[in-house]
């Protein structure tokens, strides 16, 4: 929190928020970026009609905030015993010429105090209702505005789409000028001195259009954007999740008969994760289920209408199949730590508390009994045995082919990549290198080594007896064409 004074400050009215305003061209106006702390600075927002109170030598100041219609950036009024200061540009300004009225001095105040934003209640009051504050994106002597993001998968534009504004201020023909950058069917750019147009362009990528205005050039267009800021990119991460979950399929337990329902939840959970598919009528699992009296099944031991008896599933196959439940209207009901048993217990109705309870009674009771998942106890003393072993000859063999490498290729084409990396804390080029040491010598086998081939140029006396012996007619026989 500020150190500054503080001044009783009341918010008489809370004013609204301008889509046009304060997120459109002009929204780095509307905006006071303000910091409560060494790690926080946050933008707050002049509310259009917004209003306060601030007591100042025993008298009280009105400050509103109103809208200039001709630049479309915030103005100040203040109002004290009939004293009115008229529209000024800033709230110090306002309230200086209302005092200065009153008391016949020159005493300062500091607009930003006497409007609250040092208040962390008055703070939080005026953004409450706010679901997103632009982002000020702070590039050497640039301040880069983000006041809308939209989202694509567009080429070249970092995950921001349709939508997605941002302005920056620079000079352009020795003009300080507003640049206002967005994204919609395509890019553009358009630059604006005291409200003319002096520039627009419009290109695929950020990047192409700022390759062609001749400025800046130290930095890319996408920079220039603000999309590819860490904070963007973290939001852009986040909207890309809501829509896609906005896109996925679902339905309820009472959908089960509609086919098409099912196979559109098939292809988005089963199909999309490449899924072996080792079987052909999976929708009998949920034809099954719909018609049998008992809401509750035993998860994987269902699969087994489908699969193989003594099929072995992969931890990604049991992951597609609990989604394609969930999406389906299923809820996992399992009373203990699933992580400790093979079995899972999962029911279609719509309301699970009451098979919730039902099960969790059975299985404190003892009368539930579950077989434990060997595959998630903790690892026998002979496998950590082998894999510290394994970790000290890496470490203690030199770098290289007929070191490390080596020594990883007896088990590099055994695990995954994964798996590689999990126990040997290592990277991908060594997995790389000792697999393909395994394929071409085979595992933990030597380098074949390569022949060497000595290239040894011909002296001039020996060069001119070759040619002298293959020239001469005696020596070479002569082809019965010529």
């Amino acid at each position: 929190m500020s150190k500054k004074k503080q001044y009783i400050v009341t918010l008489l009215a809370k004013g609204i928020i301008s889509e046009d305003l304060h997120y459109g061209i002009y929204a780095r106006n509307w905006w006071e970026p303000c910091k409560f702390n060494e790690n926080c600075i946050n933008p707050i927002p002049y509310r259009l009609f917004m209003s306060v109170n601030c007591c100042l030598n025993g008298k009280n100041f009105a400050i509103t905030v109103l809208n200039d219609e001709q630049t479309h950036n915030p103005c100040f009024r203040c109002i004290c015993d009939g004293k009115d200061s008229g529209t000024q540009l800033t709230a110090t300004a306002a309230i200086n010429n209302t005092y200065s009225q009153i008391f016949s001095n020159k005493t300062k105040y500091s607009g930003l105090a006497v409007m609250g934003f040092d208040n962390e209640a008055i703070v939080h009051e005026l953004v409450a209702d706010i679901s997103f504050i632009p982002i000020f994106i702070r590039l050497d002597q640039i301040l880069i505005v983000v006041s809308k993001i939209g989202v694509s998968s567009r080429e070249g534009c970092y995950g921001a789409g349709h939508g997605s504004l941002s302005t920056l201020i620079t000079k352009y023909a020795d003009k300080r000028s507003l640049f206002v950058q967005s994204i919609e069917d395509e890019c553009s750019l358009d630059i604006y001195n005291e409200g003319i147009k002096l520039y627009h362009n419009k290109d695929t990528t950020p990047n192409k259009i700022w390759e062609t205005i001749g400025i800046l050039k130290k930095y890319d267009g996408a920079t220039l954007f603000g999309i590819t800021d860490y904070n963007i990119q973290q939001i852009l991460t986040e909207l890309n999740k809501l829509e896609k979950s906005k896109n996925l399929i679902n339905c309820t337990s009472d959908n089960w008969k509609n086919i098409d329902i099912l196979n559109l939840i098939f292809e988005q959970n089963i199909k999309k994760r490449k899924i072996a598919n080792t079987f052909s009528s999976w929708s009998k699992l949920f034809t099954n289920w719909y018609d049998q009296t008992n809401t509750i099944i035993q998860f994987p031991t269902i699969l087994y209408q489908i699969y193989p008896k003594n099929y072995q599933f992969q931890e990604k196959e049991l992951g597609a199949w609990q989604a394609m439940f969930c999406a389906s209207g299923c809820i996992n009901i399992t009373p203990f730590m699933k992580k400790r048993h093979l079995i899972e217990f999962w029911t279609k109705a719509p309301d699970p508390s009451s098979d919730r309870e039902n099960l969790a009674k059975l299985f404190e009771s003892g009368m539930l009994l579950v077989i434990e998942n060997k595959s998630f106890s903790q690892p026998d003393n002979e496998s950590e045995t082998f894999w510290k072993s394994l970790q000290k000859a890496l470490e203690t063999n030199k770098r290289g082919i007929d070191g490390n490498v080596r020594i990883l290729s007896i088990i590099a084409e055994n695990f995954t990549y994964k798996k590689l990396k999990e126990k040997f804390k290592i990277g991908s080029d060594i997995i790389n290198s000792a697999r393909k040491h395994a394929r071409l010598n085979g595992p933990g086998a030597p380098s074949l080594i390569k022949p060497k081939r000595i290239v040894k140029r011909m002296s001039e006396i020996k060069e001119r007896q070759f040619l002298i012996f293959f020239q001469d007619r005696s020596v070479v026989a002569q082809s019965s064409y010529q």
